[in-house]
């Protein structure tokens, strides 16, 4: 579809717009894609990424109900729990208790989220195991560092 074709199409109403059905080839998009800024081709990649999960799901449901399960049979118990948490933050170092709570929402977002009251508990039992401390300033400091052994 050359430029002028494409013009006369942004030119159309909205409705006439959802009435045509235009198809254009891989060729076609990827060389009006390489016109693109980069911001607008990080949103696009966005949204394909989204628009092919969203199909994915709906085509192979089964397979994404299995996918789940895996994930969420990695912590098992609180102690398991609470170790796995406190390996990823040993990474991210969140300096302060907003970020420490941000960082342990977002563990969990793709498993159904955690509540407040499960984050609070996790923070409580990661400070009385002196895995870390935080001051009266809200500024958290860690106080162990996680080693492979355990130890």
């Amino acid at each position: 579809m050359s430029n002028p074709e494409l013009e006369q199409l942004w030119q159309l109403s909205r409705d006439e717009k959802s009435q045509m059905k235009v198809v254009m080839t891989y060729d076609e998009i990827a060389g009006l894609c390489e016109e693109l800024g980069y911001r607008d081709k990080l949103r696009l990649a966005q949204m394909l990424i989204q628009l092919a999960r969203k199909e994915e799901e709906t085509q192979n449901p089964q397979r994404r109900i299995e996918e789940n399960r895996k994930d969420l049979s990695k912590p098992q118990n609180s102690s398991e729990v609470v170790q796995y948490v406190f390996e990823r933050l040993i990474k991210l170092k969140p300096a302060k208790i907003s970020s420490l709570q941000n960082s342990i929402g977002a563990m969990f977002q793709f498993q159904g989220g955690i509540s407040e009251s499960e984050q609070e508990r996790i923070i409580s039992e990661l400070q009385n195991l002196k895995y870390i401390q935080i001051d009266a300033n809200n500024r958290v400091t860690y106080l162990r560092n996680y080693r492979q052994n355990g130890s």
